[in-house]
């Protein structure tokens, strides 16, 4: 389900309101925050300005615990008004969780330890939003209600509004530690669901690091749902090509995805086909630029 920022604070704050007074008080809505993906100075203006709870416990992960993920808590307004814009770069959604919230964070750190076919211990950022979908679907397996039992809501951005993947906490369900021991194993279907469409990775990756400044957004979700769109759509339109795809995505990026819908662009995209022209060289050809007033929309 997609909802959108008003529908979503207004829906979390009916949701508190219609607990009971004792399970209100052990309710808290924190913001999941990758903090080695944000700059040292916004690390600390984070840690400065809000409450956090490291997911790293483990010994022998604490050097990496400043730099994982953490849960910020602060009431609804102030995660999504003060503290997304600050931690936009890292930020993997908001959650809503049954049990206080230090508590929360060293369950979710200890699920990230999984176990491959071999038996041996590796580190999975399922928390990370193209791979919680992927992990939420899998409902049938043993460690799913321990990563979801104490959680009634995980909220990931996307591009139209707030995804809710919904938790399997309720007010008579069994014990949120329920299955909380059971790890993470990386079978062959999970193995395969998680690999998803290395493309999108791939141009998402070469873009962030040769043109970072073409996206107008942070949040690594919200980035990723927009190249993953350019890519349907290039493909849709008939281009094959890594570089025709990762063209095509980067004037989606740079222009927004109202670029697609223009009549210079489309023509440019159907002469690079049918004449087997790489798209570049289409549109440079062309004059197609990016400027137009319904760029962004």
């Amino acid at each position: 389900m997609i909802v959108d920022t008003p529908t979503l604070k207004a829906h979390i704050e009916d949701r508190l309101a219609a607990l009971d007074e004792a399970v209100r008080a052990s309710t808290t809505v924190c913001a999941v925050v990758e903090m080695g993906l944000l700059s040292e100075d916004a690390r600390t203006a984070l840690w400065q300005a809000f409450q956090g709870h490291p997911w790293f416990q483990q010994a022998a992960f604490s050097a990496l615990r400043p730099l994982g993920p953490w849960l910020f808590v602060a009431d609804i307004e102030t995660l999504l008004d003060d503290l997304y814009p600050l931690a936009e770069g890292g930020f993997h959604g908001l959650l809503m969780t049954h049990q206080p919230a230090a508590d929360e964070a060293e369950k979710l750190g200890a699920f990230c330890v999984v176990e491959d076919a071999a038996g041996e211990e590796q580190l999975l950022r399922y928390y990370a939003p193209h791979v919680l979908p992927v992990v939420h679907r899998f409902t049938d397996k043993p460690w799913y209600h321990g990563l979801f039992g104490s959680l009634s809501h995980w909220w990931l951005p996307g591009l139209d509004g707030w995804l809710d993947y919904a938790g399997t906490w309720s007010p008579t369900s069994d014990s949120p530690d329920a299955g909380a021991d059971a790890r993470i194993l990386l079978t062959p279907d999970l193995l395969q669901a998680l690999g998803g469409d290395p493309t999108v990775h791939r141009i998402l990756g070469e873009l962030e690091r040769s043109s970072p400044s073409l996206f107008q957004v942070d949040c690594p979700g919200i980035r990723l749902a927009i190249v993953d769109q350019a890519i349907h759509q290039a493909r849709q339109a008939g281009l094959e090509s890594l570089q025709d795809l990762s063209v095509y995505t980067a004037y989606c990026v740079a222009h927004g995805m109202a670029v697609t819908r223009r009549p210079d662009f489309l023509r440019a995209v159907d002469q690079s086909r049918s004449l087997a022209r790489p798209l570049a060289e289409t549109l440079q050809a062309t004059g197609v630029t990016g400027n137009n007033e319904t760029d962004h929309e």
